[in-house]
């Protein structure tokens, strides 16, 4: 389990108990595809929670979401349901979704509102939900009453389940690695991030490599700090550009391929982070070169193997954010960088 499972896993309890606490009679499916399903004034709720690590709604993946929902609420028989999230939703685009899915959405000034029967719960979502409030958000709370009283009708018919990222993970498992498909790696790349990060990066500038052809393919992106990801980077380490990499190898990258994305980082351009999109990963003498990197000139280098990028695309099929991957995996490495 990674770290942002973690937090999700206990934000997700946390919901149960603010649920349980008013009048919601909670239990775990076994299915699974959901988070829960409860019972309420004789009627069968079906429940999915969204932890997000950014405190503004990303609306696409909030609609990504309540699609998966009402597509469980069909399954189960359920004919009422609620998505609730960890971020601020905008009290205009709640009530345009709830009119469009007949779904209840409930955001963290929501919770906090239905959490304060209870100061014990109360003080753990403060605690839990620990950013700097949104200017003005906290007056768009409702009661809980009156978002139950705003889905009086069975959610609407399903739009067909986003399977894009799905797609895009068996078109990247049944690519053969190796020289022979540097293009076509080249062009499955491209699809994955522009569907991944379509609103964190602009610009997208190509750049080929002087290395050869086969072996990578490079962008240059303009970060927009849209979730605290790429905040980070922006506000942590200076850097207003990303440079991405794609190497179609079919072992471990090694060494000289860290050095040479390394020489393409420059703090002076404002450029200072490189993410090496790859098949396999890196072995330990390229680890070796990616802690050096950062300990001595601030540079943070990630890579990302065919696992991560799957995970990531699944992540954005079911309205997780893809970027809350980067940040563990960020976070991991900070973390337990050696001296």
């Amino acid at each position: 389990m990674n770290h942002n499972e973690h937090i999700s896993q206990t934000f997700e309890e946390l919901v149960r108990k603010i649920l349980e606490v008013n009048s919601f009679s909670v239990q775990t499916p076994e299915s699974k595809t959901l988070d829960f399903l409860a019972d309420y004034n004789n009627e069968k709720w079906a429940i999915e929670v969204k932890y997000y690590r950014t405190a503004r709604a990303q609306i696409p993946l909030i609609e990504s979401a309540a699609t998966k929902l009402i597509v469980e609420c069909e399954k189960l028989g359920a004919t009422r349901g609620i998505l609730v999230a960890s971020c601020y939703i905008p009290l205009a685009a709640r009530i345009e979704l709830e009119g469009r899915y007949k779904i209840a959405f409930a955001d963290r000034t929501d919770l906090e509102i239905w959490a304060s029967k209870d100061p014990d719960l109360l003080d753990k979502l403060a605690a839990y939900l620990n950013e700097d409030p949104i200017p003005g958000a906290e007056e768009h709370g409702r009661n809980f009453g009156d978002v139950i009283s705003l889905t009086n009708q069975p959610p609407s018919p399903s739009t067909p389940v986003i399977t894009k990222g799905a797609d895009l993970c068996k078109e990247l498992r049944e690519l053969q690695a190796g020289k022979n498909t540097w293009s076509k790696y080249e062009d499955i790349c491209d699809r994955i991030l522009h569907y991944l990060f379509p609103n964190n990066l602009h610009g997208w500038h190509k750049q080929l490599s002087t290395e050869g052809k086969h072996s990578r393919f490079d962008y240059v992106c303009r970060i927009k700090p849209s979730t605290e990801f790429w905040q980070f980077l922006l506000d942590n380490l200076n850097s207003r550009y990303i440079t991405f990499e794609f190497k179609n190898y079919t072992e471990k990258i090694k060494q000289g391929q860290v050095l040479t994305t390394e020489k393409y980082l420059l703090e002076k351009a404002l450029r200072r982070v490189a993410i090496i999109i790859t098949r396999k990963g890196a072995d330990e003498g390229a680890n070796a070169m990616i802690q050096g990197a950062m300990r001595e000139h601030g540079k943070l280098i990630l890579v990302i193997e065919d696992n991560h990028v799957c995970e990531m695309l699944h992540m954005k099929d079911r309205g997780d954010d893809p970027s809350d991957l980067l940040f563990d995996i960020a976070d991991y490495f900070l973390l337990t960088l050696p001296r």
